[in-house]
């Protein structure tokens, strides 16, 4: 069988560098693994039911060879779940496994929409609150009361940075009543002081961290996004810090992801929000990666031939395990390296406000790991994992 895979994304961000760039890389990898391709945008797509089969026509004529794989970039703020979802689930329908699912979309579509799945998971979050419908804003500065001054208000669908505000007290947030657009419900979140104007980006590809940028406001505001004039900066993490962002994206059900965190003042750290449409210009530079790349090559590892190789190479490691000895193989799990402090470095706070307001070029300054002696104790050194389990384990979720 012919492996397939696809790139569908939105007209209105198709231009934009983390598209280009993903589109680039799809191309190149497939051509090299004699993968077939195609690029599509959403509006290109007519989906049908006919003999009550579902299917697709594109350019006035109908798909007959549809792909395994299809990798989805669509504007998070805007998407609709009788448009935008409607043709992810069907392609999701048809078979084709998505990158992104179109569930995990909607998971990060409404800031809120994503606390509620990380609630009950044991995942630190700021205290927050929201409300149904699009009047009653003013109903809330009372109800919010008991989150404190300054409160952080948001639009539940803003990105980047923007419809972002800090209401010093009520007479500030009644202001802002009359300013803000009313389109979509505002949530209102407890200030973490100790966080303004930074944050950690950290980007996940099939569940597994890539990388850590810290990002700074240049300019005294709290937004630390590089699109607001931020700068990003690599930062290795603390493993705490790497298990809570893949918690979070597992939970959320996301294979490419950035998740946004908070650190405290203890080093510990609460999320600040998800992303499922990340972008990345500014974390490939600070960071020296190929976040496209990445993705390109996690893609075609879920065509169907991939993971039937990736099976039979486990299989093979197990049966040989088993053959040479009777006793489960133990492996010692490596001591993680010693941790630093994970103070805000002093060239963060002496950076210049004349910094770029683009994300296309951040100013780069390299830090130190963001960890903590005080942060919970990670596994000693004579902790163990049994690699038979470990592989059963893993025979079991490409199985799924």
């Amino acid at each position: 069988m012919c492996s397939r895979v696809w790139f569908v994304t939105d007209r209105r961000i198709h231009q934009e560098y983390p598209q280009v760039q993903i589109l680039r890389a799809l191309k190149q990898r497939c051509a090299e693994d004699d993968v077939e391709f195609r690029y599509l945008l959403m509006d290109q797509i007519v989906l049908t039911i006919t003999d009550g089969q579902l299917g697709l026509r594109v350019e006035q004529e109908m798909v007959t060879s549809y792909p395994q794989v299809a990798v989805v970039r669509v504007p998070t703020p805007w998407v609709q779940s009788d448009s935008d979802i409607t043709v992810l689930r069907h392609l999701e329908k048809m078979g084709c496994r998505l990158v992104n699912r179109p569930q995990a979309i909607l998971n990060c579509v409404n800031k809120f929409w994503t606390f509620q799945e990380l609630a009950g998971h044991g995942v630190p979050l700021p205290d927050t609150y929201s409300y149904g419908g699009h009047d009653n804003f003013r109903k809330m500065i009372d109800e919010a009361e008991p989150l404190g001054y300054p409160v952080v208000v948001k639009n539940a669908r803003g990105h980047r940075g923007k419809a972002v505000f800090l209401a010093r007290d009520k007479h500030h947030l009644s202001d802002l009543s009359h300013l803000i657009r009313h389109e979509a419900p505002y949530l209102f979140q407890e200030y973490v002081r100790e966080s303004h104007g930074r944050d950690v980006r950290v980007v996940l590809v099939g569940g597994r961290v890539i990388g850590s940028m810290l990002r700074c406001s240049t300019d005294g505001r709290m937004q630390s996004n590089c699109s607001l004039g931020g700068v990003g900066m690599m930062c290795p993490l603390s493993e705490q810090g790497k298990q809570l962002a893949v918690q979070v994206s597992n939970i959320l059900g996301m294979d490419i992801c950035g998740i946004d965190l908070l650190q405290l003042n203890d080093g510990s750290f609460v999320v600040c929000e998800a992303n499922a449409n990340v972008g990345f210009i500014a974390f490939d530079q600070a960071c020296g990666l190929d976040v496209a790349g990445i993705i390109a090559d996690y893609a075609l590892s879920l065509l169907p031939s991939r993971l039937l190789t990736r099976k039979m190479s486990l299989l093979s490691v197990v049966s040989s395990a088993s053959e040479t000895s009777s006793e489960p193989e133990v492996c010692p799990i490596p001591c993680p390296p010693g941790s630093t402090n994970a103070g805000l470095p002093e060239a963060v706070c002496t950076m210049s406000v004349g910094s770029t307001s683009s994300e296309s070029d951040p100013e780069l300054v390299e830090v130190p790991a963001l960890s903590r002696s005080s942060q919970p104790a990670l596994p000693p050194e004579t902790s163990t994992y049994n690699i038979n389990s470990l592989l059963a384990n893993e025979i079991k979720l490409l199985t799924e």
